[in-house]
């Protein structure tokens, strides 16, 4: 609250009388704040005015502050100079913040392809620092939209009107049986054969799970399927009985154990479109730009 509403006057006028008395002349001061001298005389004056005391006493020789102009000279540096330190510590924070880049992931993504793309981007960028975040999907496209994420990686299924989605890479679907499934020994397995058994899905796959429930319907069959939220919970499902899951060649290679077996169809195929996304009301810094490209000239599947 104002308790000195009648005292209304602007920074630059108060600044200027600053410089004045620092300069010792309003020709100089002129010149150090590029305006008119006339403009310099005008703001001393209106600030005068405001404070309705003389603040300087002005000859053809010297400059020099009254008993009231040296009180305002002493209490203005001193608030100044705490309203400077302030408006600095601004200023780092956001040079801090357009040298530092956010990356929200989901899991398999954050451990697998981006530590090498992370670890050659600081490489050539030292003064950038690059925070990764593993977290499930949907907590990745929040962070996203809500801007505690500069960049997500990660599939998508699906269009998102907040968000925009640059492809990275397509890899193969395959299907993952436990080792001693009936289909675990086929040669050659087919949709039909498939439709005879249960699925379980990671819940986002709702494209998949749309298809191929389209390709069961073509030979009078129904997708008997189950969903899990996360991939350590879909794992356990298909160890723990006779399920199938459809995953990514990478996901399944990589949690590959001597109890499952990858199977691939004959007469299905599939893929997951990787990419980045980013915000779209968002305003990129150039770290947070330059990251993304550097992400998409190194991103490659690892299969």
């Amino acid at each position: 609250m104002n308790r000195h509403p009648q005292l209304r006057f602007h920074l630059p006028e108060l600044e200027t009388f600053l410089v004045v008395l620092e300069e010792g002349s309003f020709s100089r001061a002129a010149e150090r704040l590029c305006v008119s001298q006339p403009s310099v005389s005008s703001r001393v004056k209106r600030l005068e005015d405001v404070l309705r005391v003389k603040l300087i006493e002005r000859t053809t020789r010297s400059v020099q502050a009254t008993e009231d102009g040296e009180l305002l000279r002493s209490a203005a540096h001193e608030a100044l100079a705490g309203l400077y330190a302030v408006l600095g510590q601004f200023r780092d924070r956001s040079e801090a913040a357009r040298n530092r880049v956010v990356i929200a992931a989901t899991p398999m993504l954050a451990a697998t392809y981006l530590p090498a793309i992370i670890h050659s981007y600081s490489e050539r960028f030292p003064d950038v620092q690059v925070v990764l975040r593993d977290m499930p999907f949907d907590a990745l496209l929040k962070a996203v939209g809500d801007g505690s994420a500069d960049i997500g990686v990660t599939a998508v299924d699906g269009d998102y009107d907040n968000l925009q989605f640059q492809p990275l890479a397509e890899e193969p679907v395959v299907l993952v049986v436990p080792a001693h499934h009936p289909l675990a020994s086929q040669q050659r397995v087919t949709l039909e054969m498939i439709s005879r058994h249960r699925m379980i899905f990671l819940d986002r796959y709702t494209n998949l799970r749309e298809r191929l429930a389209g390709e069961f319907a073509r030979f009078g069959a129904l997708l008997e399927a189950s969903t899990a939220s996360t991939l350590p919970t879909l794992i356990g499902m298909v160890d723990a009985g006779r399920c199938m899951a459809f995953l990514p060649r990478s996901m399944a290679q990589i949690n590959a154990r001597e109890t499952r077996t990858l199977v691939e169809l004959a007469d299905f195929k599939a893929v997951r479109s990787y990419g980045s996304i980013i915000a779209r009301r968002s305003v990129p810094t150039a770290a947070v730009k330059s990251f993304r490209d550097h992400l998409h000239q190194h991103f490659e599947p690892q299969v």
